[in-house]
């Protein structure tokens, strides 16, 4: 009989193997198109290094959580439990800023050549192996640095237990707790902060160039819609289910943090919305992007 925990690592592992299985795929479909399409050559390879993040997070934080609750016995010593630790918040980071460097480039590629971004559209294909090289090393210090906040938890490694990776409850009387969530929050912020002007930024051209193209639609039958467009509609939905699906993480950190109290089930709420955001946006990503199939048709 499958008791609780089966059935609950049962639905952290569905969306894991899915969305590990999509990230691969797109991750094929990117690379491939790399050598293939020289002009897409920049957005494929910040798609590519978004994939891989997404693949690793899923890898790193769904398995982990899945062989806990199935009560899988723990082969790790502390130092493997660290790793898996480091591994975690490295590849969160990477996603996140994989997804706003996406949004940032779109919203420059799609900029008129009369703006003030004209200058920043000529030379942003040229730099997006530098901005993937600092991402990397930027989000290693940070990564370091969290990591001297962290503390290990004493580890079972009984077939009762599991291995005590993944996700935990906060104790909010820890300095060193409280410190690595202030540095975690700061961080989140600034990104979405970035991805909500560039998103912002992109609504407004959307809007301009409907408005504009309008006159020239009213009499047409053709409804097609381009290849620009397509692309952008598709990174506005990205960081909007980014959004959705980490929004409440904070929220119940801070209730969490008012009633003083840790129940389970928050942890668990918020560990499997995270996981959705990885699982879904190579779906997004491969159904909204018509670049695939046409260069694979050729």
């Amino acid at each position: 009989m499958l008791t609780s925990d089966k059935i609950l690592g049962i639905v952290y592992l569905l969306p894991t193997v899915a969305g590990f299985l999509g990230n691969c795929i797109l991750l094929f479909l990117n690379s491939f198109n790399v050598l293939i399409a020289q002009k897409t050559i920049s957005k494929n390879l910040i798609i590519i290094h978004l994939a891989f993040s997404n693949a690793m997070v899923l890898l790193f934080r769904g398995i982990p959580t899945t062989t806990r609750l199935w009560r899988v016995k723990c082969l790790l010593d502390e130092a493997g439990i660290r790793i898996i630790t480091f591994m975690q918040a490295l590849t969160r980071s990477l996603s996140l800023c994989s997804t706003c460097l996406l949004s940032v480039f779109q919203a420059v590629t799609i900029s008129p050549k009369n703006s003030i971004w004209a200058q920043l559209k000529m030379r942003t294909p040229k730099s997006i192996i530098t901005c993937i090289l600092l991402c990397w090393i930027f989000n290693l210090l940070l990564v370091v640095i969290l990591l001297q906040y962290y503390e290990s938890p004493k580890n079972r490694t009984g077939n009762k237990y599991g291995c005590n990776t993944g996700y935990r409850s906060v104790d909010f009387n820890n300095k060193n707790h409280v410190k690595l969530l202030i540095i975690i929050c700061v961080y989140d912020v600034w990104f979405v902060c970035l991805m909500t002007f560039s998103s912002a930024h992109m609504v407004s051209i959307l809007y301009r160039h409907k408005k504009h193209v309008n006159y020239i639609h009213s009499n047409s039958l053709s409804t097609k819609i381009s290849p620009e467009t397509r692309a952008t509609q598709a990174i506005l939905l990205l960081v909007g289910i980014y959004v959705l699906f980490n929004i409440f993480s904070p929220i119940f950190v801070l209730c969490m943090f008012y009633f003083k109290y840790t129940k389970t089930w928050v942890i668990h709420t918020s560990a499997f919305l995270s996981l959705w955001y990885p699982a879904v946006s190579p779906f997004v990503l491969i159904s909204t992007d018509n670049q695939i199939p046409r260069n694979h048709a050729h």
